[in-house]
């Protein structure tokens, strides 16, 4: 009996000593833990001692404080480092990353700051987790490698009280969109009191503004609202820098209806900042825009994360306007495609990528629809008729399709009850649709971003009802009317891999009319670019979603394109064709692919080029 509970003694004092080993090479590994915890209190001098640290006990928390992400000063960069620019006005609010491997840029950031005192400072991110509310706070204080930056409770209880933030505190267990930036904060401001908030990115808009009005209400004059989001994730750099383009602008313009659509980690969080600002009428940015390929110099990354550093000042905003477009080429819902969809295999899977980020934070995805939705059987007997199911309207939705083209050699293919099927199927998911049919209002659509307007046209040159001709006066109309247009046209030969001649015709004559881009389909491979007057020319952007045999049926190219009065910029995303689904080359591949395919452009970057 007593060797039995000798035994069962040594048991428990062996796991006991493990787990002792455990716990303390974890701290020792990963700095201090990411959870709260309980201190003893010592009643008698009501503080509390940790580390030979003392620092004031409230009560209500229960003694109880978050730890910065990193215990060690080495992971915060240099922050000793001179001040990058000199900002002479008074500052209330910014947008900054909190990706450490960015830690040199964070530490220039709040270095630009450091001569300005603010009595509080509130830093805002993303839930990333969703393990708190819709919207969260901390009444906390967080431990730093540099002491304790202390909660501003009076202003967090009425937050509180007004229903503008719920206290959660286990949405800050390892939330690093707030626990990267503490150190930098206690560092560059010690004296400075702390509110800490996190939102799930499906935050309602009224909680939102409700937020932005409750800090515009109890904030002092002192206070500082910054923003801890990352911006475009785990795309290469190209996708990167298109979508950022994107997200800058919308930021810039205070556009609020693009913000919430941004491919960033927490469009809410940039959405309450910019209303706070907006009423405090400190519309004026100074901004950086980098990533984490320009920091590593690693280009052949597909795991890129950008980043946007901005200061708002009292002022107006300067304009920043204009309109970004994915286009693509031919999709197809049929054959082989629609039995992989069928096995509930998303064509889009491939393409989007992690997160779906690449089918995101863009104005207008648009491709060319290759026949009919609906559920008709009454078809054309024709050699290759298409008919889609009418779910393929929702997976257009699902994958963030905005825009489509009609006007092609199979929009007809269940005649004209199938193309009416067609506009009622996109309707119910309102995706937005121009060209096919025999009439010319039909041929366009007007999409308005901002005070900004873009005319899409939809034009068939291989079986279309409308004549040629009959465009390009409604072209120059168009275009006297919007700030852009571009131009989807079914043209050429199936399979040649160079532009006609009469391609090549109308295309002058369409941009001779007043289109900024022409984005062409129907020869199922890729075909050349081409420059005139100023003006770029995708003669065959190639298969998008298809099931064709052969290597150059299964290669195609993405174009994305930022329109602007100043400049256009173009970036264009060669992929190949697995199975009917669709991937990115990988960056080195893609940019290997550019230097063929932009060999005649000047003013390039990989795979990006700029008009002036």
């Amino acid at each position: 009996m007593k060797k039995n509970a000798f035994l069962g003694l040594m048991i428990f004092a062996t796991g006991a000593l493990f787990f002792s080993v455990a716990f303390f090479a974890a701290i020792i590994w990963r700095g201090f833990p990411t959870s709260h915890l309980k201190i003893f209190e010592n009643d008698k001098e009501r503080i509390i001692d940790i580390n030979n640290e003392k620092i004031p006990q409230d009560e209500t928390l229960s003694n109880n404080f978050h730890f910065a992400s990193h215990s060690g000063k080495e992971f915060y960069g240099d922050l000793e480092i001179p001040a990058e620019k000199k900002l002479d006005e008074k500052i209330f609010g910014g947008i900054l990353s909190h990706h450490l491997l960015a830690a040199s840029e964070i530490s220039k950031y709040f270095a630009n700051l450091k001569n300005k005192k603010f009595g509080t400072v509130v830093l805002i991110g993303p839930d990333h987790f969703g393990i708190g509310d819709e919207i969260s706070v901390s009444e906390y204080p967080y431990k730093t490698p540099w002491g304790f930056l202390q909660s501003d409770r009076t202003n967090i209880v009425k937050l509180i009280d007004n229903e503008a933030a719920a206290p959660n505190e286990k949405a800050f267990e390892g939330e690093h969109s707030i626990s990267s930036l503490v150190s930098y904060i206690k560092y560059f401001f010690p004296d400075t009191k702390f509110i800490p908030i996190v939102i799930k990115r499906n935050a309602s808009e009224k909680k939102l503004e409700n937020l932005s009005q409750a800090l515009d209400k109890i904030l002092p004059d002192d206070s500082l609202v910054l923003a801890s989001v990352d911006f475009s994730h785990h795309l290469g750099a190209t996708a990167a820098e298109f979508h950022d383009e994107t997200s800058i602008a919308a930021i810039t313009n205070f556009d609020y209806a693009r913000i919430l659509r941004l491919e960033i980690d927490s469009p809410p969080s940039i959405y309450v900042l910019l209303k706070y600002l907006e009423k405090r009428g400190a519309k004026k940015i100074k901004y950086k825009n980098a990533n984490s390929a320009n920091l590593s110099g690693n280009f052949e990354s597909d795991d890129i994360t950008s980043y946007l550093f901005a200061y708002f000042t009292k002022g107006f905003l300067e304009e920043n306007e204009g309109i970004s477009i994915l286009n693509f080429g031919d999709a197809m819902f049929d054959r082989w495609v629609k039995e992989k969809i069928q096995k509930d295999k998303d064509p889009f899977e491939l393409i989007k990528g992690a997160e779906g980020n690449f089918l995101k934070g863009t104005d207008f995805i648009v491709l060319n629809l290759e026949g009919p939705i609906t559920a008709v059987s009454d078809c054309q007997k024709k050699l290759i008729a298409f008919r889609f199911e009418p779910s393929a309207a929702k997976l257009l939705f699902q994958n963030n399709i905005t825009l489509v083209n009609l006007a092609n050699n199979h929009s007809l293919d269940c005649y004209e009850k199938g193309l009416n099927d067609t506009r009622e199927n996109l309707d119910k998911y309102g995706i937005s649709y121009f060209g096919g049919g025999h009439s010319l209002e039909n041929g366009y659509i007007i999409k308005k971003v901002g005070s900004q307007k873009a005319a899409f046209i939809g034009i068939d040159d291989t079986v279309g009802a409308i004549d040629l001709n009959d465009f390009y006066p409604m072209i120059k109309k168009l275009k006297s009317d919007n700030d852009y247009l571009a131009v989807n046209i079914h043209w050429g030969y199936e399979y040649a891999q160079t532009p006609s001649d009469t391609q090549k015709k109308i295309a002058y004559q369409l941009i001779d009319n007043g289109a900024d881009v022409i984005f062409g389909h129907h020869p199922h491979v890729v075909q050349s670019l081409e420059i005139y007057k100023n003006k770029p020319i995708f003669y065959s952007l190639g298969n998008f979603i298809f099931d064709q045999l052969g290597e150059e049926t299964n290669k195609g190219i993405g174009v994305g394109a930022v329109l602007k009065k100043e400049f256009q910029q173009f970036y264009v995303f060669p992929y190949k064709i697995l199975d009917t689904q669709p991937k990115l080359l990988p960056p080195k591949e893609a940019f290997d692919y550019c230097k063929i395919f932009l060999k005649n452009i000047s003013d390039k970057k990989n795979c990006t080029f700029r008009m002036n």
